[in-house]
């Protein structure tokens, strides 16, 4: 990876935008507990935990734990048991986006919190727990992309074929000086415990039909550090939201090179529609059928 961007390190553990958002409802206040729940050893142990390497390489997760295996890149899971389905099954786990992080919790072995767990290894490691808790092989379905077929077909690959990308080495904060704004952000890569403030500020919000989404506007709110005004003065939180919307393109364009990473893991090549030969692109679907055997 060419694409390395470097910055001032940071204690994670420190920032006040992990205490705003704690401080916001039960749910991230259990989010910074110390230790999520994990899962107990009972009676009957059927499966044994599975060492998998992190895309990360777990270059920063320093801050949130002293699992040496953790540090060097490497994290143990146990395979997914009913209890597992269950909490994937649960409509308000769903709805409020904690589904992932608490299966993860009661999955991970190793000595870290599911919500510490950066986005870019958390989507890798969904895969990883399928592959041990279904087996290799993946069959989902598939709609043809081209307006004039539109048919669904299905496909099938083996998980343990997947590639993915390592994170380059980047530090944080991201520090992003924007061009056309004279604007400095500082800003984290994602955890689960921001895509659960994500999902909280959108459930909260009402919206009309008119309404955009703004889940890359939440996104940027719930992962910045600070911003910092031309003149160099800090810009008050309850100004970062009407910031991000006055933005111009090139600089959110800037934003967005900066701190999106993605590990190609999900990528669909190759595929090509049987009823017409259109080729299809896009991601690996995981929907409600991608935790079955």
């Amino acid at each position: 990876m060419s694409n390395q961007k470097k910055a001032k390190e940071i204690d994670l553990s420190k920032l006040s935008n992990l205490d705003a958002v704690a401080s916001k409802d039960d749910l991230m206040k259990e989010a910074v507990s110390k230790r999520g729940k994990k899962r107990n050893k009972g009676k009957f142990n059927f499966a044994e935990s599975e060492i998998v390497n992190l895309p990360s390489r777990g270059i920063l997760y320093k801050n949130v734990t002293t699992d040496e295996n953790v540090l060097n890149g490497k994290i143990e899971l146990y395979p997914m048991t009913a209890r597992e389905e269950e909490i994937l099954s649960t409509q308000k786990f769903i709805k409020d986006g904690s589904a992932t992080r608490r299966v993860l919790d009661r999955c991970i072995a190793s000595d870290i919190d599911a919500k510490d767990i950066l986005t870019y290894d958390s989507n890798y490691l969904l895969f990883f727990l399928r592959q041990i808790s279904y087996g290799d092989d993946y069959e989902f379905e598939l709609k043809c992309q081209n307006s004039m077929c539109g048919k669904k077909f299905n496909h099938s690959l083996k998980i343990s074929d997947l590639e993915f990308e390592e994170l380059p080495d980047v530090q944080e904060p991201i520090e992003v000086k924007l061009e056309r704004s004279k604007y400095t952000v500082n800003l984290v890569l994602p955890r689960l415990y921001h895509t659960e403030d994500i999902i909280s500020r959108s459930n909260s919000k009402t919206k009309t039909t008119e309404d955009s989404s703004g889940s890359q506007i939440d996104r940027y709110l719930s992962t910045t550090v600070s911003i910092i005004d031309p003149d160099g003065d800090e810009l008050d939180r309850s100004d970062w939201e009407e910031f991000y919307e006055a933005l111009p393109g090139i600089d959110i364009a800037a934003i967005r090179e900066a701190s999106d990473y993605s590990t190609g893991v999900d990528t669909l090549e190759g595929v090509v529609c049987p009823f017409c030969e259109s080729d299809y692109s896009g991601t690996i679907p995981i929907g409600i059928n991608f935790f079955r055997f």
